[in-house]
């Protein structure tokens, strides 16, 4: 009896286990056999262009098999299509839901980074930061994961949150495949650590971010900051963390600034830059600039000063200029003396804007200041010239009324404009302006004109010839002379004052043709050009009286100046000229500043030059401005006798 209960119990156990049968086309097949048919009919539909119908098929495979293992890749089809028709809404229902109900499916890293997507778009970048930072990246394939870091990158970049960017951007540099992809990555990752973070930003996530290039970056940045802000040793901690083996430019780096962490131990972070032109034809302004800075910091002398100098030959031109001060800033320097030329300084103050170094120039173009705040103008401005001249002419001497004879050049037109401006700005008048061109010999015709001699009619020619001959022996024909149809005649000399905004070597030549057209009893008013001895030399005894300003007179009454002239005599064998001087001031000023601070910072030595007052230099007291430009007090010269002579200290 046993054997038929056992067999009957087997007969029912495989009844019970019979699977349940669906109609498919008409013919009944087994429900997991209809499951895997129609979820490839969902599929294929997903894969075609008839949208509808795919998202009819897959809405009816979830309601049809609910707890189908093909569940979650059925949802992430329907989000697809839902997109492709743009049902966002649906996209992004379906995605949740996916990744809500299957957290741990082969198809959730690439849901997140979908919806994280479509969140980007909608500017719900929070809600996408979210949702993707939950992403397990182990499970997500290469590619991938890659594309869900970049978008991380993005995501932290559109919040502003530039540290974080950094992170994702590394380990996106770590997953790239490509040396395009990994080029782009690194421009982009140099930009956010170079301009985007601070110092603290940068210490807090060196040790978040993976071993690799980014990591070297952010190391390099830190070292030379340190080096920026004169601290030698965070410098060395930095580039002690780097891997023994870099890439060839990163190593380069590291070369440079462990030799500048080494030089700024042994000179106490006091190393300065020179942009000068030291060939061509601006080759002596450079030399003697060069002189000047070195008599200031006295690096040779006996003990030499704690100052290392970078020089760079500009040889004048803007390009060379502009590199030279790339090429110092990546030295370390803490300041630039430079570039002389304006074009050159122009095209210079850009990289030092760029690396937040002072640029401290001897060029003269008023826009400079404008240019950045590392700017530093302390060039002879025609302004300053100008200041000083009119206030000695209308306050001294009781000169009211102006005339302006200048050259047609860019030299000439801006001098012409800041005195005519200074004049009216001080109550005078200007009666007379006339122009030359800049290589004229003879001036005749622009001084007619300025005293009414050039247009004159053919009876007045006559009268003025008459008058001329008789005036050869005056006392005989006193007379004659008083009439008043010569009396009258021109020239018209209304004016007590005449500015010439030109250099010696042309002044000369003005000089005794103004007085061949009877302009006497005038004061002559010039720029620092006139203290030139050719001056003197071609122009003799019509230049005396003459007025003019500079920054600089070697023989003033001044102690200090002449304790300088007297230093640069037995150094150089030469007597100094105005930029020697310049330079020498600035090198002192740099070196109170910086043995004051402590500390070789190009930041703080920056505001403390744009807080410089009434620095007394032997040219002349100077205070810079926050703006970077200058107002200086100027010598008053003039000619006595045979030589040029200070009128008044600094007036």
């Amino acid at each position: 009896m046993r054997r038929p209960v056992l067999a009957w119990v087997f007969v029912a156990l495989l009844l019970g286990c019979t699977e349940a049968t669906v109609l498919r086309g008409g013919v009944e097949v087994p429900l997991s056999q209809a499951e895997a048919l129609d979820f490839a009919a969902a599929r294929r539909a997903a894969e075609g262009s008839d949208l509808d119908l795919a998202r009819a098929r897959l809405e009816r495979f979830r309601r049809d098999f609910p707890r189908s293992a093909r569940g979650d890749r059925a949802l992430f089809l329907l989000a697809g299509v839902n997109e492709r028709v743009g049902d966002l809404d649906g996209a992004t229902a379906a995605w949740r839901e996916l990744i809500e109900r299957y957290p741990r499916s082969p198809w959730t890293p690439e849901a997140r980074y979908r919806l994280a997507w479509n969140w980007r778009r909608g500017e719900r970048v929070e809600f996408a930061r979210r949702v993707l930072r939950e992403t397990e990246f182990a499970r997500a394939p290469d590619e991938l994961r890659a594309r869900i870091y970049r978008l991380l990158a993005d995501l932290a970049r559109d919040a502003r949150d530039y540290p974080d960017s950094v992170r994702w951007l590394a380990y996106a540099r770590r997953e790239t495949a490509t040396t395009e992809e990994a080029l782009e990555l690194d421009l982009e990752l140099a930009e956010l650590v170079e301009e985007r973070l601070f110092d603290r930003e940068l210490a807090e996530i060196v040790d978040e971010v993976p071993p690799g290039p980014p990591h070297d970056r952010i190391l390099l940045e830190l070292a030379d900051r340190s080096l920026r802000r004169g601290d030698a040793d965070a410098a060395l901690e930095a580039l002690a963390r780097l891997p023994r083996r870099l890439r060839p430019a990163e190593d380069a780096h590291r070369e440079r600034l462990l030799e500048r962490a080494r030089v700024e131990r042994e000179t106490e972070g006091r190393v300065l830059g020179v942009a000068v032109p030291l060939s061509g034809r601006y080759r002596d302004y450079g030399e003697a600039v060069l002189r000047g800075l070195v008599l200031g910091l006295e690096p040779f002398g006996d003990p030499p000063g704690p100052y290392l100098i970078h020089i760079r030959d500009t040889a004048g031109d803007p390009e060379r200029a502009a590199l030279a001060v790339r090429e110092l800033a990546l030295l370390g320097v803490s300041a630039i003396v430079g570039p002389l030329r304006s074009p050159a300084a122009v095209a210079a103050a850009p990289l030092a804007v760029e690396y937040r170094i002072p640029l401290l120039t001897l060029a003269r173009q008023a826009v400079l200041p404008f240019l950045g705040q590392q700017v530093f103008r302390l060039g002879l401005t025609a302004a300053d010239q100008a200041r000083v001249l009119v206030a000695y002419a209308m306050e001294v001497r009781g000169r009211r009324t102006f005339a302006v004879l200048y050259p047609e050049d860019a030299y000439g037109r801006e001098f012409k404009n800041v005195f005519w401006d200074e004049v009216e700005a001080r109550g005078g008048e200007i009666v007379g302006v006339e122009s030359y061109p800049p290589d004229a010999v003879d001036h005749q015709e622009p001084i007619r004109r300025l005293v009414g001699l050039y247009y004159v009619t053919p009876e007045e020619a006559e009268l003025i010839q008459e008058r001329d001959r008789l005036a050869r022996r005056p006392l005989e024909n006193t007379e004659r002379l008083e009439d008043p149809n010569l009396a009258e005649l021109p020239p018209h000399v209304d004016f007590d004052a005449l500015f010439i905004p030109d250099a010696a070597s042309q002044v000369g030549l003005i000089l005794p043709q103004l007085r061949y057209y009877d302009v006497r009893d005038v004061l002559l008013l010039g720029p620092s050009g006139w203290n030139d001895p050719r001056l003197l030399e071609i122009a003799g005894s019509d230049a005396r009286g003459a007025v003019f300003t500079d920054v600089f007179f070697p023989r003033s009454r001044y102690p200090a100046v002449q304790e300088f002239v007297g230093s640069y005599y037995e150094a150089f064998g030469a007597e100094p000229e105005r930029l020697a001087a310049q330079a020498y001031d600035i090198a002192v000023l740099l070196r109170e500043l910086l043995e004051s601070a402590g500390t070789g910072s190009a930041e703080e030595l920056r505001a403390e030059l744009a807080a410089t007052q009434s620095f007394a230099g032997v040219s002349g007291v100077t205070s810079l401005r926050e703006g970077g430009g200058t107002r200086q007090a100027l010598y008053l010269l003039t000619v006595r006798g045979n030589e040029i002579i200070e009128i008044e200290p600094l007036p």
